[in-house]
């Protein structure tokens, strides 16, 4: 070999591993620590800024970095839990909802309130979105679902198509068609423009309780109480294409990273990233030991992901990293699959080296007693013997022969899907707060609370 072929794969190599060495001293910022449960969190379009809307009726106000987060402004503007906030698409105002059912407008630099609605809607706000710079849309717990110009001052469209709380919400890219989840196990579109409803699916008998966009717009994902993600073809709302279930609980919340991969946030308390067509479980992003995930949110440049949840803590998560990890599709999804980690610790000690044991299928087996006690019975019939042997080698034959399907209705071919089994309710740790009003059967009795009451 020639020195300058010689020279340039060594330029190769040295580049690389400078690119590896970059990845793993990414650096974040600290946890943001509150007194009392954050219910949603907003990124500031244009500058380090989050804000938090706490179970009080306060929203505070933080700038971030690596080095130290500070506490920018705290308003005082609402009477109870902030439920809902976002920041305009300029930047300048932050749009709150709460449940003391009001929804107000509030002045970034100045901390004044320059519009509110004190009677917004007939129940306590639970989700809002905002849609463009003038429009805003909001839902609550019984249901309705309003459209608001902040121009004119009042709603523009007022519906009750649901008959449970509205969940939350999610636009295209053309601000045309706006899909609403439902505790009502409903997803509802309505054409923004025409001010109407268009369709609403069939009732998936179990409740939605997020969504997102994915695959440049060709897919909808939606978030469920049993912990299964439902897919939607576009325009195609009035039944779900396909499913992928294995969080082995709810999924509150799900956040894009990229076209083909999302972060969603579950009632164990763990972010995990999962890759879209063909449906794989990445690993774990993060972690907040074992307190229900409330939001997630990511950054303008998509950087990076903070969550919020009832351990009265803001984490932040470097998911830069996850366009590099590449999924085998010719491979099909197996269920002993330990998760992988995919933080980025950044040199501090990892919390999730042994992390995914929950999510861990162990085969089934005879236990010890069993063996020993059929080892000492010399009185079994030999015809016993036989059955009992025919009856294992099924068992096993059962079990190898196990997969994953998820029923596919546009010629799309089926993904294997993992099954994680979760834990029997009565062995959670988790009081009624924590378990966001949910009985031990995991079903809601009444209008859901943010705040976990009812």
């Amino acid at each position: 070999l020639s020195p300058d072929v010689v020279y340039f794969a060594a330029y190769v190599v040295m580049a690389e591993e400078q690119e590896k060495t970059e990845d793993d001293q990414v650096r974040i910022p600290a946890d943001i620590k509150f007194e009392d449960l954050v219910v949603d969190i907003s990124f500031h379009p244009s500058k380090p800024l989050i804000a938090a809307g706490v179970i009080t009726g306060e929203v505070t106000l933080h700038s971030y970095a690596p080095a130290a987060n500070t506490l920018v402004r705290t308003f005082k503007h609402h009477k109870r839990a902030a439920r809902a906030v976002a920041f305009s698409k300029d930047g300048n105002s932050l749009i709150t909802s709460s449940k003391d059912r009001s929804l107000q407008v509030v002045d970034v630099e100045t901390g004044k309130v320059g519009q509110s609605f004190l009677q917004a809607h007939p129940a306590p706000v639970y989700c809002q979105l905002v849609i463009s710079e003038r429009m805003v849309a909001t839902g609550d717990d019984e249901g309705n679902l309003k459209l608001w110009d902040l121009r004119k001052g009042h709603p523009i469209m007022e519906l009750q198509e649901n008959q449970d709380f509205i969940s939350d919400m999610a636009v295209d890219e053309e601000k045309r068609l706006l899909l609403t989840t439902s505790g009502d196990g409903t997803m509802t579109t309505f054409n923004i423009r025409r001010r109407k409803k268009v369709m609403q699916s069939e009732n998936m008998e179990d409740e939605l309780l997020s969504v997102a966009i994915v695959k440049d717009g060709s897919k909808v994902i939606c978030g469920t109480g049993e912990g299964a993600l439902n897919f939607f073809n576009w325009e195609e709302f009035g039944n779900i294409s396909d499913r992928f279930p294995g969080h082995p609980m709810s999924v509150d919340c799900i956040v894009p990273v990229t076209e083909n991969i999302v972060c969603t946030g579950s009632m164990d308390g763990v972010i995990r990233a999962v890759h879209i067509l063909p449906n794989r479980f990445m690993g774990v992003v993060g972690e907040h030991e074992e307190f229900p995930i409330e939001q997630i949110r990511i950054t303008p440049n998509s950087e990076m992901i903070a969550s919020c949840s009832h351990d009265h803590k803001i984490k932040f998560w470097h998911v830069a990293h996850l366009e590099k990890e590449t999924i085998d599709a010719s491979k099909k999804a197996k269920r002993d699959n330990k998760p992988k980690n995919l933080k980025k610790t950044g040199g501090h000690e990892d919390f999730f080296a042994d992390f995914g044991k929950d999510l861990e299928v162990k085969p089934v087996t005879e236990s010890e007693d069993d063996v020993d006690e059929e080892e000492s019975d010399s009185d079994h019939d030999e015809t016993e013997d036989v059955i009992d042997g025919e009856d294992a080698n099924d068992s096993e034959d059962e079990e190898e022969s196990e997969e994953f399907s998820s029923d596919v209705s546009d010629n799309e071919e089926s993904e294997e899907s993992e099954d994680f089994s979760s834990e029997d309710e009565d062995s959670r740790d988790l009081d009624t707060t924590e378990s966001k009003g949910r009985t031990a059967g995991g079903k809601i009795e009444g209008p859901k609370d943010k705040s976990g009451k009812l």
